[in-house]
């Protein structure tokens, strides 16, 4: 019986994902336990391995495709008795299926969704816009036959321009006087394809004028830019953020650190950012109130501090968890964090080690940052943004003494923090860090 490959669903927040390359041809013998493709998440590559047994007989999307919903049909595998009817079937049945999806939709939306139809067969994208300009341009045909009739003309008599709603948009965008085109549609109507010429006219002055000139480039936006942007609108549009801010001495801690690293190569050095992992671990244990989350009938507040930590990569960040970080020593945060770290930047993290975080972490100390405002991952409570370390003069015991102060900033959830809540982490974060020796007890 022939068997439908479906794009799989690797993690909770998963909706759509990328082909990134087939592992198999087609007319390839698969077997049970064979890597068939890889699939590119939001935050990783992962490969889908076979269940059943057959042949690659037919492959809908080809490698690098983007945007493939979860639960849509990617390949058909066909056994020894399974005929072109069969394979058809399988799939007239998924695309009757998204369009039932499709129809539910809208009935529970009232809004009519489209179907995906790209899934079945390759279809022309036609610019939606351009759609409208058709469609109303027929109309403005049907209504100039009208007028005709009448023999008024319904321009003359309002004395406006005539222009499709896409153009008039472009120009408003691009600061165009319309009123010194001459429309190329019917009866003069200005449409898209003028507001173009006159752009790459432009343009080309530009180039002639100013010899320095470079061409405008635009990269397509990866699937993991997509989810930060839409997880991040998210955050900021329903978490009533509020900031706090304190100025933490580090001497202790470099000595500290300075310390543990004494007879250590470079591989096994431990980082500031792994004390501060450990320190605010502490802390949230110390302050059990603020190690919580927002749900939608009721305040979780956590047993174990699992701690998100924001790691840069090529085209944007992960987050992976150190969890129950409070039972862990300094070492071993420092190891797993090296880890993480490497797959992160090769991609390879599993969807488990990146979800799951109860506050977060986000250091830019290394790359010269006094402060900043950090944005709450949800559904966490909060984020601690990391400035750099710098050597400040500092008043201590009424003597002015030259200090290494990093500035520590909480962004919270004021919905489940309070202000002397947050207030009172980071007070008990600064007695930690300015005294290490409270993490070995």
């Amino acid at each position: 019986m022939a068997v439908p490959i479906l794009m799989p669903s690797l993690s909770p927040t998963m909706t759509e994902g990328s082909l990134a390359k087939w592992c198999k041809n087609i007319g390839d013998e698969i077997k049970p336990g064979d890597i068939i493709a890889e699939v590119e998440t939001d935050k990783a590559t992962m490969e889908i391995e076979a269940i059943d047994e057959g042949i690659l007989e037919t492959v809908l999307y080809e490698d690098g495709t983007e945007g493939i919903a979860v639960n849509s049909l990617i390949a058909v595998l066909k056994s020894k008795n399974d005929t072109d009817k069969d394979i058809n079937r399988i799939i007239n049945d998924h695309k009757a299926s998204i369009i039932n999806q499709s129809k539910d939709s809208t009935k529970l939306e009232g809004v009519e969704e489209p179907v995906n139809a790209s899934v079945i067969e390759k279809t022309e994208v036609i610019d939606i816009e351009e759609q409208k300009d058709s469609k109303n341009d027929l109309e403005n045909k049907n209504e100039q036959q009208i007028i005709n009739e009448n023999n008024v003309s319904k321009e003359k008599a309002d004395n406006r321009i005539s222009i499709s709603p896409l153009a008039k948009r472009m120009a408003l965008q691009n600061n165009i006087d319309i009123n010194f085109i001459d429309g190329s549609g019917p009866r003069g109507r200005i449409v898209k394809k003028d507001i173009d010429i006159l752009l790459n006219k432009n343009n080309d002055l530009n180039k002639k004028v100013n010899y320095n000139y470079k061409e405008n480039k635009s990269k397509k936006i990866t699937s993991m830019r997509k989810v930060i942007a839409k997880r991040l609108i998210l955050s900021k549009s329903t978490i009533p953020h509020f900031y706090l801010n304190i100025n933490c001495n580090a001497d202790n801690l470099l000595i500290a650190r300075k310390d543990m690293n004494f007879d250590k190569t470079e591989e096994y050095k431990i980082s500031v950012n792994d004390i501060i992992i450990k320190a605010l671990s502490l802390a949230l244990i110390n302050v059990p109130e603020a190690n919580c989350s927002w749900g939608n009938e009721e305040i979780i507040y956590y047993g174990s501090v699992n701690i998100s930590i924001a790691v840069a990569v090529k085209n944007g960040l992960f987050t992976p968890v150190i969890r129950s970080a409070e039972t862990l020593g300094i070492r071993e945060i420092s190891e797993l964090m090296k880890d993480f770290i490497t797959r992160a930047n090769l991609g390879k993290l599993l969807p488990e080690e990146y979800e799951g975080g109860n506050f977060s972490i986000s250091n830019l100390g290394m790359y010269n940052i006094d402060s900043f405002s950090a944005i709450i991952n949800p559904p966490e409570s909060g984020i601690l943004a990391i400035g750099s370390i710098k050597k400040v003069p500092t008043v201590i015991n009424n003597e002015i003494k030259i200090c290494n102060i990093m500035s520590c900033q909480l962004s919270g959830d004021h919905r489940v923090i309070d202000g002397a809540v947050g207030a009172k982490l980071l007070n008990e974060f600064k007695i930690i860090i300015e005294n290490p020796y409270k993490m070995l007890v």
